[in-house]
């Protein structure tokens, strides 16, 4: 740090204290400052790896190849920040992720890393309502490889997310629900192949009611996005899925859940009238159990499969076919 810049933290914070101890002295300090209130907080610190093991099966027209991609994200980091006062939660992620991708006369790896970083301010309007505002940035940064001739293709992507949302809890009837609209963009660039766009809206909205340690619900999802290539929109996307959840806590502090998804989506060519469904079928175990007063370990296990299929003269008939098995594992210092 340089001189200069130490020399002024240092004049400030005394100015600060001296500040403070003469307005106390006088009677007339308030009772939190700024940064008394900033430190009032809570949150955890943690870390997290995840294996993802998929199967695509392409459409017969190229001859049914079937594809591996084996994908492996490490969390090396998550802080998270609660401030209860000022009802804010902050939370910032680095991860480390890797990917290989064999079929037959043909294979690709990628790797690189991303930053994720997320701030939600609420409010409360008594009788159970709520409402705020999440915002959210991912930063990906990789680089492919592939035995076709790529040589670390520069990859790099930012996705912004803003989800104001509305929230209700009854305390007589054990029931509220919790709901909020997204407005997403999402740009990629891969170097001298060009830049993609996405962007769009979606709503999601989840009931849910506990009977003793029992609670259910179920999650409500639509959404609508553009797809761009190179400044030019060449695709409509929607999508749209039901997902119940089932959940019950022990009472030894441990959790378990189950939710099952079931949904559709549709993508829409730009100048074309062939158009392409996709099934969706995805099914998730999970548990979650305190360790002590500090410590929260979480285990995961998800299984997705998605049937797509066309009316696109060559494709009618014929189905794509993408399996997926992922675990994630989790451990988190509260504090």
């Amino acid at each position: 740090m340089k001189r200069t810049t130490l020399s002024v933290l240092i004049a400030n914070t005394l100015l600060l204290s001296t500040t403070a101890f003469a307005a106390n002295d006088r009677g007339f300090a308030p009772e939190d400052t700024f940064f008394d209130e900033a430190l009032q907080f809570g949150g955890h610190v943690g870390s997290s790896v995840e294996y993802e093991y998929k199967t695509t099966t392409d459409w017969q027209k190229w001859g049914g190849v079937k594809a591996t991609e084996k994908t492996r994200t490490h969390e090396v980091v998550s802080l998270f920040y609660r401030n209860a006062k000022w009802n804010l939660n902050a939370l910032y992620g680095f991860k480390l992720e890797d990917r290989k991708k064999e079929q037959k006369g043909y294979s690709e790896t990628e790797d690189g890393y991303k930053h994720l970083f997320s701030i939600d301010k609420g409010f409360h309007f008594g009788d159970g309502w709520g409402t705020g505002l999440i915002y959210e940035l991912e930063y990906t940064r990789s680089q492919l490889y592939s035995t076709a001739g790529v040589s670390g293709l520069r990859k790099t992507s930012g996705e912004h997310s803003l989800r104001p949302y509305l929230t209700y809890w009854n305390n007589e009837y054990s029931a509220g629900f919790y709901s909020n609209l997204e407005y997403l963009v999402n740009k990629e660039d891969k170097s001298e192949w060009g830049d993609t766009r996405e962007a769009g809206y979606s709503l999601l909205f989840k009931p849910y009611k506990r009977f003793a340690n029992w609670e259910f619900g179920v999650e409500l999802f639509y959404q609508i996005k553009e797809n761009e290539a190179n400044g030019s929109k060449v695709a409509d996307f929607t999508e749209k899925y039901i997902e119940p959840i089932v959940q019950y806590s022990f009472d030894d502090a441990g959790t378990m859940y189950v939710r099952t998804r079931i949904g559709q989506n549709e993508t829409n060519g730009i100048g074309s009238k062939d158009d392409y469904f996709k099934d969706i079928r995805k099914a998730t175990i999970g548990y979650e159990q305190a360790l002590g007063e500090d410590w929260l370990v979480k285990a995961e296990y998800e299984w997705a499969k998605d049937t797509e299929t066309s009316n696109a003269d060559i494709y009618r008939g014929d189905e794509k076919v993408v399996e997926q098995n992922t675990l994630f594992v989790q451990a988190l210092y509260r504090f």
